[in-house]
């Protein structure tokens, strides 16, 4: 497995206060790592491919004075630079078909940065995984199981049917950025193409289990060029930034998706036990090596409002997929 990664991505910290997504988290994705190959990011790529030039003036600015974007979104003297490398190693990942460990973040950054009406950007500076979906131009499918909704990926191609988008997330009702309900399928020629699975607070490994299958059929509808995966670990049980409650069992799952398609993946959340376990399960299901753990399963009145939630979401969805 190769695995994009810079000593430079540790440089972009917090320089006064505390944050839960800060240089900690490479330190514990590489050491739950094995017999994988580090390979170097990609030069530094222009963000203004797929922001706005007020917006990446914006970071430079702030980030020379180490001012936050908002209340979430820090910067230091580093990030503006480290930022325009993560999307270097986010392509290096589509060139070697690997992992990019990059930071900061990106899926919550959208054309002007804070995006769908989001009070912040969530932690995100420059959005890593879409700069590669604009860049090679080849029909491509992003899914993002980050538990929090990746708005920023979701508007930057909300009316492009080049871009098929698939986001697994916590009920936006009880969960920053409070978007990404079934209802938003995207507009225009991208009618069809934005695809949001809502997780209800407690939900475990059985509500993806129910949502494979429905996922990897819409995958062979649309038949991508290019699988690509915004890979948050934040829904793994005691993460500590959500109610979801997965285990490997569901890591694993998603990693299979990968199977017989070319693919990469970008780092997006994942601060604790989440990037400690559930990264290498998800490496595990990419390569097929499954272990199928004991899942974690839902209470009742959990699984009873998943299902209600998914039939009403194929119901949205019926009019564009055989589902």
């Amino acid at each position: 497995m190769k695995v994009v990664f810079s000593e430079l991505y540790k440089t972009h910290n917090p320089p006064f206060f505390h944050h839960v997504e800060n240089s900690d988290r490479l330190e514990k994705a590489l050491s739950s790592l094995h017999d994988v190959e580090i390979v170097e990011p990609s030069s530094p790529a222009n963000p203004e491919e797929i922001h706005d030039r007020d917006y990446v003036e914006l970071v430079r600015r702030f980030s020379a004075r180490e001012e936050p974007l908002d209340q979430d979104t820090y910067t230091n003297k580093y990030t503006y630079e480290v930022a325009r490398l993560a999307l270097g190693g986010a392509m290096k990942a589509y060139q070697v078909q690997g992992i990019a460990l990059v930071r900061p973040p990106g899926h919550h950054a959208g054309k002007y940065g804070r995006a769908m009406g989001a009070p912040t950007q969530g932690f995100c500076i420059f959005n890593n995984i879409a700069y590669v979906a604009n860049k090679i131009r080849e029909k491509i499918a992003i899914v993002d199981f980050d538990v929090h909704h990746g708005n920023g990926t979701q508007e930057l191609f909300y009316s492009d049917p080049r871009v098929l988008h698939i986001d697994i997330h916590q009920d936006p009702t009880t969960l920053y950025p409070g978007t990404g309900f079934p209802f938003q399928v995207g507009e225009r020629e991208g009618a069809g193409y934005k695809l949001n699975f809502v997780l209800p607070p407690g939900a475990g490994d059985d509500t993806i289990e129910e949502l494979i299958p429905v996922v990897q059929s819409i995958l062979d509808q649309f038949n991508p060029d290019v699988l690509a995966f915004s890979a948050g670990f934040d829904a793994f049980e005691g993460d500590g930034l959500a109610s979801i409650r997965l285990s490997e069992f569901s890591f694993e799952l998603l990693g299979s998706l990968g199977k017989g398609r070319k693919w990469f993946a970008t780092l997006e959340g994942g601060y604790n036990v989440g990037i400690e376990r559930g990264l290498p399960a998800f490496i595990r299901g990419l390569e097929l090596n499954l272990t199928y753990p004991k899942p974690n399963v839902s209470d009742d009145s959990v699984m009873s409002r998943f299902m209600d939630e998914l039939k009403q979401t194929k119901l949205y969805l019926n009019q564009f997929w055989r589902l």
